[in-house]
Order: C-alpha cells, then sequence, then structure tokens
C-alpha cells in the first residue's frame, strides 16, 4: 500500500534479545566482558535484568559473529583469535582503510576533515592516562568516519564486520606504555595528508597505523 506523505513511522522498540545483545556488545568494547574469564549466563541475565532466554538468543548472535564461545553448563567466554584469524583481520584493514584515506585525500571537504581532526583532539584531550572505553570508542568512530564521508557503503560495512575483532584485541594493544600518544600520532598523521590533499601519503599513513596496531598485539 502506498504510504501517506508526511506521516512518520512509529518506531518499535528493540526486543529483549535486541536489548541484551546491544548491552553485551557494549560491555566487550568496553572491556568489562573480559579475556580468559568464563561468564555464567545466569549471572549476566540478572546484571541485565531480564531472564535468560533473551540474554541466550543474543550470546548466540554473538557468537554466529565470532565474538563469544558458548560452553556447557550455561556459560560463554570471548573467542581467543588464532594468529591467522588476526593477521587476516589487520591485512584486510590495511587494504581498506588505505583505500578510503587515499580517495578522501582526494574529495574531502573543510567540514570533513574538520570532524575527522575533532575525533582525534578528542582522543587527545582524554589524557596521559585516558579511559581506555573513551578513547577505543573514539578510535572506533575516526575509523569509520572515513569510508562514511565517501559513502562507501560496501567498505563501510566489511569495517564494521571488522570492528568485533578489534574488540577481543583493542585493550591488548592500548596496555603497552605509550601507546595511546602512539595512535594519537599516527591519527593525525592520516588527517594532515587527507587536509594537504596528498592521496600517497594518506595512503602510507593508513598503512602504517595498521602495521603499528598489528606489531603492538603480536
Amino acid at each position: 500500500m502506498p504510504k501517506l506523505p508526511g506521516v512518520a513511522a512509529v518506531e518499535r522498540p528493540p526486543t529483549l534479545a535486541r536489548r541484551a545483545y546491544l548491552q553485551i556488545q557494549q560491555a566487550i568494547r568496553d572491556g568489562a566482558i573480559r579475556q580468559e574469564v568464563r561468564y555464567s549466563e545466569n549471572e549476566l541475565a540478572e546484571t541485565l535484568g531480564m531472564s535468560r532466554t533473551p540474554v541466550r538468543e543474543a550470546l548466540i548472535s554473538l557468537s554466529r559473529e565470532g565474538l563469544v564461545e558458548i560452553e556447557s553448563q550455561r556459560g560463554f567466554r570471548l573467542r581467543q583469535l588464532s594468529d591467522a584469524e588476526r593477521q587476516e583481520v589487520f591485512d584486510l584493514r590495511s587494504l581498506l582503510e588505505s583505500y578510503a584515506a587515499g580517495k578522501l585525500a582526494l574529495s574531502a571537504s573543510d567540514d570533513d576533515i574538520r570532524r575527522l581532526r575533532e575525533l582525534v583532539d578528542g582522543q587527545a584531550e582524554l589524557g596521559s592516562a585516558p579511559d581506555e572505553s573513551a578513547f577505543l570508542a573514539l578510535d572506533e568512530q575516526f575509523h569509520l568516519l572515513q569510508s562514511e564521508l565517501l559513502g562507501l557503503e560496501r567498505t563501510h560495512a566489511t569495517m564494521v564486520s571488522l570492528r568485533g575483532a578489534m574488540w577481543l584485541m583493542g585493550f591488548q594493544a592500548l596496555a603497552l606504555p605509550q601507546r595511546q600518544e602512539a595512535v594519537i600520532a599516527e591519527h593525525r598523521a592520516i588527517v594532515e595528508a587527507i587536509a594537504r590533499r596528498d592521496p600517497d601519503a594518506a595512503t602510507e599513513a593508513a598503512r602504517a597505523h595498521i602495521a603499528n596496531t598489528a606489531a603492538a598485539v603480536r
């Protein structure tokens, strides 16, 4: 049936399973759910204030995405990525993010550059001992914004799909001395190359950043 112009659709509230999924996903990204720890589904359901059924559905979804492993006796833990999986994630990131940075150097508006700089400035403003979850949230926005600004839907979707694996590795990289400062400097190098309209420098800066991050989590 045709839709009536000027009449907005009613937004449906997320299901309990979807709410549980988003909450658990956020806890993984923020490092509240840690590697090498076995968690109880019952305890998680109680913490979230809901029954076990939606929590179980959420964990099944996260398991399909490769973030958690569901164990017997109603438990789960974060997946341990193999060395081959880690290398694949960084190889894909290097290809996609250098591609996006190079293209953005040819087409970025002043507003695009301002938005990227604001994200890097936000990381720097967190100080010498930043909240790791806040730092990682800004990091994620910085990397995903580039393909979003370009309207590269397939590139963006693939980059989003890789973020889960990065959540499993993010705190490991940030735990290294001086890594936060290095990330900020590497992000600035990418933005400044884009601002100079230098696609080769932007491409190389993005590749160098991903290579350094890969080395930090090995």
